[in-house]
């Protein structure tokens, strides 16, 4: 089993690889040298903060107040919303809208079955031994009843459906259904006409599909991973290749932005066990500002970082240095 997943995660990235060389040909019509403006956003989970034995509301405040962050992507977690079915809970999404809405800052709301954070699919316990036709009528249904709660919300920006859905290999997720992805993309458009963005990986996906079906375009940036597998590795890309692919799609009418990039550690061990220095090795405010500056170069004007909860946690550890970093990001943006 394991040599076969090792067979997949090489597959996957000799693509991934090919397409930076053809990619890099671009080049030639298309330098990416330039570190454009951005905006700079955050993606923020009550389930993380609490991961890290925080108060999340202590968090997003603190986020808003003294970062001075204004964007947010935030989630509506099945487990939380329909902990019985047909029963819908709405409140710990309730609390962050307010939030960010009292601030002045704008949200894109990401809605269905797989979100942000692992295990990606965030399933109640009630839908096991249920067929998967079945539980593709209860997204369905999670939908429409999101999007009727908040669809008055103006500080809600755009809809996000699912997050990287064509990814297969993270997760513990059903296998992609396109199909079952568009029926998805229609109940929103039906409910509303706020932006569809979908989601994919900057450095394992084609971006294409996600294109076709939506609105805008969000995609990862992560220049260092690690699993069990493949142990530490690092992306050879540079700044060319998510440009130019970038403007492949702008070309086609597509806004394109970073939806998560990489700023905190990939962990190999539940963070809160791993001593701060070796969260570092993976993760510091130097390593962020080259991330950000590449992701500039790239041609990017609104990034969303991952890793708000983290940066809260080290400030509390007496570690101030990565929220300190962002904030002087935000503000000199």
């Amino acid at each position: 089993m394991i040599k076969r997943k090792r067979i997949i995660l090489y597959l996957v990235l000799i693509i991934a690889i090919s397409q930076a060389i053809f990619f890099g040909f671009l080049l030639y019509f298309n330098f990416a040298g330039v570190e454009k403006q951005a905006e700079l956003g955050v993606t923020f989970s009550p389930g993380q903060a609490y991961y890290l034995g925080l108060d999340p509301k202590k968090v997003l405040h603190s986020s808003l107040t003294d970062l001075g962050i204004k964007k947010y992507r935030f989630s509506a977690y099945w487990d939380k919303i329909e902990q019985k079915q047909g029963v819908y809970d709405f409140s710990q999404i309730d609390w962050q809208i307010d939030e960010v809405d009292k601030e002045g800052g704008e949200i894109i709301l990401a809605i269905g079955r797989r979100l942000p954070r692992w295990p990606e699919c965030h399933d109640p316990d009630w839908i096991k031994g249920l067929s998967e036709e079945k539980n593709q009528e209860n997204v369905l249904s999670l939908i429409r009843k999101t999007i009727e709660k908040y669809k008055d919300r103006t500080v809600i920006t755009a809809w996000q459906i699912e997050n990287e859905p064509f990814l297969s290999i993270f997760g513990e997720c059903p296998a992609p259904d396109p199909e079952f992805l568009k029926k998805e993309i229609a109940m929103a458009h039906s409910l509303d006409n706020r932006p569809i963005v979908l989601t994919a990986s900057g450095e394992l996906s084609s971006w294409t599909n996600e294109a076709i079906l939506s609105d805008k375009v969000g995609v990862s940036l992560y220049r260092t991973t690690w699993n069990s597998i493949l142990g530490l590795f690092y992306y050879p890309l540079t700044p060319h290749y998510y440009k130019s692919r970038a403007n492949t799609l702008r070309l086609l009418g597509k806004e394109i932005f970073i939806s998560e990039l990489q700023a905190e550690p990939w962990e190999r061990q539940p963070l809160p066990e791993t001593p701060i220095i070796e969260q570092k090795e993976l993760m510091n405010a130097k390593m962020l500002g080259e991330s950000i500056k590449f992701a500039k170069r790239a041609g990017f004007n609104e990034i969303y970082l991952w890793g708000v909860e983290w940066w809260y946690w080290l400030k509390n550890q007496g570690d101030n240095e990565m929220w300190q970093m962002v904030k002087n990001l935000v503000n000199k943006n």
